[in-house]
């Protein structure tokens, strides 16, 4: 069997041996990077199955890092977080993380985690090719490159944002309950995952309400849910 790689992007050099030490008995492969600096190569020349990354990071945020990384790779990530920095969960679910976990951590608390992001990256596939391309007059939705187009103006979309909508607005006028759209971000039922369910709808809200002549929109079923909805 071939082993999946994890690539650890934290500064905590005890940390990152512990869990090497830990996943390399196993089916995981580790490489580990001890600040900011070069990921972006490291992924290249690695090319990792998931990565764990620390948001307080010497030399680059990781927030940064992962706004850059969701627009080079479809790589699943989850955020390394110290206890009690909400807000820090929420940005990072907003910028399409995959999950996140708090510090400190039991390492089989973290290995759950991996195997149920791997899982559900497994059963997505991030191959948008075979996706087809959505058209609403002024509005499409580009599969290939993952972007929202409104009124010939493009819109890139973070790899949670596009699932979301491409779910939507492939079923008009069908309502989706807010546990089904938690299923395009986990597997998992977390209770900031719905708060975070919410923060997307409302930017791809945003972004479809560039529409000169609004034509489309994601509509509040109180109670329900959301569905999309295209004018007649």
């Amino acid at each position: 069997m071939v082993k999946k790689k994890i690539l650890i992007v934290d500064d905590d050099k005890k940390l990152t041996d512990i869990v090497q030490k830990y996943f390399i008995q196993y089916e995981f492969n580790v490489v580990i990077i001890n600040d900011g600096k070069d990921v972006d190569q490291v992924v290249d020349t690695e090319k990792p199955d998931i990565i764990l990354l620390d948001i307080m990071l010497p030399g680059k945020n990781g927030l940064d890092l992962l706004k850059d990384l969701q627009k080079k790779v479809d790589v699943p990530i989850i955020m390394l977080t110290a206890k009690g920095e909400e807000i820090d969960k929420i940005i990072g679910l907003e910028l399409g993380a995959d999950d996140y976990i708090t510090k400190p951590f039991s390492i089989r608390e973290l290995s759950a985690r991996i195997r149920s992001v791997l899982r559900r990256s497994a059963s997505t596939p991030f191959d948008y090719t075979q996706k087809k391309e959505l058209v609403f007059g002024n509005l499409v939705i580009n599969a290939d490159k993952r972007m929202l187009i409104v009124d010939n103006n493009e819109m890139e979309l973070t790899k949670t944002e596009f699932e979301i909508l491409y779910l939507l607005a492939s079923n008009p006028e069908k309502t989706f309950t807010r546990e089904e759209l938690l299923k395009v971000i986990s597997d998992r039922d977390y209770e900031s995952f719905d708060r975070s369910v919410d923060m997307h709808i409302s930017h791809l809200r945003n972004k479809l309400k560039q529409q000169k002549s609004e034509n489309c929109s994601i509509r509040t079923v109180w109670g329900a849910g959301y569905r999309f909805e295209v004018k007649k």
